[in-house]
């Protein structure tokens, strides 16, 4: 077990205790219940911690079967061991109603043993096996979230309940702070909860937030870091700066100015300066810079953000919407690292292209062989060293880029949480190493249940963090290196002309017969553009024009040219997809246009024109068909 760190003991965990200990004393099983973020399973390790027994974790999923179970089973009575089943009502029906005699078996063995201590063998499954005293099942649930199911009452007999209700977080707060050096421990902690408190009934019910013990016991590990690395600084700083920096990247845009304001008043006359890891900055800028990419403020504060979270948690999710940059902060991170000499390996996967079984792993029922699953061997090549990871190898992340649901990630809990463990069907299980990390790059997650949410770190990327306007530049740069400056100097002032913020709101406020964002819009519209582009340089007779024109000097008519490109390109990107808005885009898209030289013909939509470079003039498409 080594030196690990224990449970504060409150009224709560000592009831729990007695609780636990008196269902051994009647030879049950327990079973701790109450929502995510109370302690039910750190609690039951903590208690066999103090008796100085072995506690094993395994996660469970309706891949397990009733032979899987067996095995469990048969390995703690032999050795001893308590067995902690997280999410036990994630099994399915038909294999709880078999485990019930499973465990019927065991504690009927137990409670013989207790009366005679010779008969220290018992019949389980057709095999005679041993069985030690010591041993003891401990069930954990999360009633009523979706994949669960009813427990049978013949099972529910077998196990003392125990109700874990919010756990005293003052209690906890106060001695994790002591313990990570703080001497005002005590009116420190009660600041911390008062804030938690009132960001919870204050800001917006927003999915991911979290405000229980998981987010609490990351804030004070931030904050022992802070207080040992500054150790004269005064500790309502040292604090405040810790709550600020560990929350600030989860807050929407709406909540900062509440959350900014809760932090001031509850530690007024303190001023934060923030801290500023310079090298770390220029190494994201130069890794930014080389990509191709803008190293904007508020892109490099983001990358900066989730190195810090990376550095406490070794789960996080990023969250954003489509197109909000959120793999190009990751990645630009992972370069960064390796800039510093730390290398960073990554494996990319989608867990909604793959089934359940093909994720983890399976076994065959008919001949008991085992297959393995993408994660499962990814894991283990990480653990190990196999394959492309090497020793050297300062960071791995796994990128899990696809929606969360509980069906796939609530296999994946013991991997999020303190056990830092997966456990598999096949009773395999492979531990996570210092270097490991998990990744989730999602849009929302509203299908996440709270367990879920509060195993990991969010970074939270606001659409307005980072937004399109740095993907355009980039992209605009390519034609200033190509020495082109009419279509550099033409695109960036129809830029402000066509899709200036006015316009861009209103376009947002139409109906699309598809789900559209900014990003996509203006992907769509650089993708237009650099074809026209590369037809007027590679088409004869567009090519021989536009070579005319530059050696007449006719620089007016070439950069007609370019802005009919953006115009074309604009009305197609961000119009294409309206619904019955149509006719309203087209009306006022004709008045955005000022250029005499590139009004478009009365009549019809802007939609039925397409423009000859060569003539200069819109012409229906009508013109092109025989």
């Amino acid at each position: 077990m080594g030196n690990c760190g224990r449970l504060v003991i409150t009224p709560l965990t000592d009831r729990c205790y007695i609780t636990l200990t008196q269902a051994l004393n009647l030879s049950m099983g327990s079973s701790p219940q109450g929502p995510a973020g109370t302690g039910k399973t750190e609690t039951t390790k903590d208690l066999g911690r103090a008796l100085g027994l072995q506690v094993v974790v395994f996660n469970c999923s309706d891949q397990m079967n009733y032979m899987s179970m067996a095995q469990i089973f048969m390995g703690l009575s032999q050795t001893g061991s308590w067995g902690c089943f997280d999410e036990f009502n994630r099994i399915s029906i038909e294999v709880l109603s078999v485990v019930s005699t499973q465990v019927k078996y065991c504690l009927d063995a137990v409670r013989e043993m207790k009366i005679n201590p010779a008969k220290n063998m018992f019949i389980f499954m057709d095999e005679e096996i041993g069985l030690r005293l010591t041993v003891g099942f401990f069930i954990t649930m999360n009633p009523g979230y979706a994949g669960r199911t009813e427990l049978p009452e013949n099972l529910k007999a077998l196990f003392r309940s125990c109700a874990m209700v919010t756990p005293d977080i003052v209690l906890i707060c106060e001695n994790m702070l002591m313990s990570e050096g703080f001497a005002t421990a005590k009116e420190l902690s009660k600041k911390f909860m008062c804030l938690y408190d009132l960001a919870k009934s204050l800001l917006s019910k927003q999915i991911h937030y979290d405000w229980g013990l998981r987010a609490v016991k990351s804030v004070l590990r931030q904050a022992g870091g802070l207080k040992r690395a500054e150790p004269d600084i005064s500790e309502d700083l040292i604090l405040k700066r810790g709550l600020k920096d560990f929350n600030w990247p989860k807050i929407v845009v709406e909540d900062r100015m509440v959350f900014d304001g809760l932090i001031r008043d509850l530690f007024p006359n303190i001023v934060v300066v923030p801290q500023v890891n310079e090298e770390l900055q220029g190494r994201i800028v130069k890794k930014t810079k080389e990509m191709g990419l803008q190293a904007e403020d508020l892109f490099v504060l983001k990358v900066v953000q989730l190195a810090e979270i990376l550095d406490v948690r070794h789960c996080c999710f990023i969250i954003g919407s489509p197109g909000a940059a959120k793999s190009t902060i990751w990645k630009v991170l992972a370069g960064a690292n390796t800039l510093a000499g730390k290398d960073t390996i990554y494996d990319i996967v989608d867990p909604k292209a793959i089934t359940a079984d093909e994720l983890y792993g399976c076994m065959n029922p008919k001949t008991k062989e085992w297959k393995d699953g993408v994660l499962s061997v990814i894991m283990r090549d990480m653990n190990k060293n196999n394959g492309p990871y090497k020793p050297h190898h300062k960071y791995k992340w796994i990128i899990l880029d696809g929606d969360v649901d509980p069906e796939w990630i609530e296999s994946l809990n013991t991997v999020m949480d303190d056990n830092k463990v997966l456990t598999l069907v096949s009773q395999e299980r492979i531990p996570l190493t210092p270097e490991m990390r998990l990744i989730l790059e999602v849009s929302h997650l509203k299908n996440a249940t709270p367990a879920t949410v509060s195993r990991g770190g969010v970074l939270f990327v606001n659409d307005s963090d980072v937004g399109w306007k740095p993907f355009f530049d980039s992209w605009l740069t390519k034609y200033k290196k190509g020495d082109d400056e009419h279509a550099y100097t033409i695109f960036q002032l129809n830029i402000s002309q066509y899709l200036g913020d006015s316009q861009v709101d209103d376009l947002r406020s139409k109906v699309h017969i598809t789900p559209v964002c900014d990003m996509q819009c203006v992907q769509s519209l650089t993708t237009i553009i650099d074809q026209l582009y590369h037809q007027l340089h590679t088409v004869k007779a567009q090519y021989d024009f536009l070579k005319k024109l530059k050696e007449e000097g006719n620089g007016d008519r070439i950069k007609d040219i370019y802005e009919a490109f953006f115009i074309f390109a604009t009305m197609w990107a961000y119009g294409a997809s309206l619904d019955e808005d149509k006719n309203a885009f087209s009306n006022q898209y004709r008045s955005l246009v000022t250029n005499p030289n590139l009004k478009f013909p009365e009549g019809g939509q802007i939609f039925d024109y397409y423009y000859d470079v060569i003539e200069g003039i819109w012409k229906h498409w009508d013109t092109l068909t025989p």
